[in-house]
């Protein structure tokens, strides 16, 4: 491999490292990852009551 194709691999590894995951960071930032927090957070607690209410049936 001669030094213009290693230019090249080096200049493309960052490019594409940040057309990937840098508009991963935009999407779940702010208002959509708290927005998707709480919605995992009340699935969650939905989740809890049905399991207490199950336990309280078979008791």
């Amino acid at each position: 491999m001669g030094r213009p194709d290693s230019l090249f691999i080096a200049a493309m590894l960052p490019s594409i490292f940040v057309s990937i995951f840098l508009p991963l960071v935009f999407v779940l930032s702010g208002k959509q990852w708290r927005a998707a927090r709480d919605r995992a957070h009340a699935r969650r607690i939905a989740e809890y009551r049905m399991n207490a209410r199950l336990l309280r049936l078979n008791i």
